[in-house]
């Protein structure tokens, strides 16, 4: 089974982009899932929508038999994040089946070769950082993404091998999670992530003042237990800070 890394490839954006306005105005897209909102806006959705199979296609029809070939470098650089994609972001045992791809089966075995992909793509994108070249990546997404892709594969070996799981989903092992709770923090401090100089607030604070609203706020109904459980602080902090919310009660 193929799990190689491209031998050497260029990709550019500018071919993407090219692609789109190419077909903007055809009644019949070939790459239909191009639009201005991916080609000018960045997120996970539009990003998804540009690195899929129907794009690759595209570019290596055009590649091939429109005089273009120049896309053809960018054509065999879209399959490595599409696997890539595909390999992490698995949530359910039945996907592959479901999808009929084997880039989105569960990881069974420590010698699974999407283990060795995510190691070979690590030294990839050590290799890319290294090289000296215009990338447009900084370096701290270098190290993230390498660093992502070695701490996935070595933790699915080890629940394999040392923990007895039959398999593992790599696509529950992120940082949804602890973003989703911080998001909430957010909510309920009113603090907001696009303010110019956002405020310095330390885990602990964001802690400290939301339990002081949530108290506060009698129209939510919280239960002090409740609280204690969505906000897990320390026993003695909790008991403080409770102690102050009652004494802010009584004085208003």
């Amino acid at each position: 089974m193929d799990c190689n890394l491209p031998d050497g490839c260029a990709a550019n954006f500018k071919h993407i982009i090219e692609l789109y306005y190419m077909e903007e105005t055809m009644s019949l897209k070939k790459a239909h899932k191009l639009n201005p909102r991916n080609i000018k806006k960045t997120s996970v959705k539009l990003a998804v929508s540009i690195f899929c199979e129907s794009t690759r296609n595209v570019l290596q029809f055009y590649a091939s038999h429109e005089g273009h070939a120049e896309w053809k470098s960018t054509a065999d650089f879209l399959p490595l994040i599409i696997k890539l994609w595909n390999v992490v972001n698995v949530k359910t045992s039945h996907k592959g089946k479901h999808k009929r791809d084997y880039t989105m089966d569960p990881v069974r075995s420590s010698l699974d070769w999407k283990l060795d992909f995510l190691r070979e793509f690590a030294t990839f994108i050590h290799r890319w950082e290294k090289s000296g070249r215009p990338s447009g990546l900084s370096k701290e997404t270098f190290l993230a993404l390498r660093h992502t892709c070695l701490a996935v594969a070595d933790c699915a070996s080890y629940l394999v091998d040392r923990r007895g799981f039959k398999y593992v989903l790599l696509g529950h092992m992120q940082s949804d999670a602890i973003e989703s709770r911080f998001g909430w923090l957010r909510r309920i401090t009113c603090i907001s992530p696009l303010l110019k100089s956002p405020p310095t607030t330390s885990p602990l604070q964001f802690h400290r003042i939301a339990l002081h609203r949530l108290l506060n706020s009698p129209p939510l109904h919280y239960t002090a237990d409740k609280l204690h459980r969505l906000v897990n602080l320390r026993h003695d902090e909790f008991s403080a800070l409770q102690h102050t919310a009652a004494q802010s009660s009584v004085r208003e």
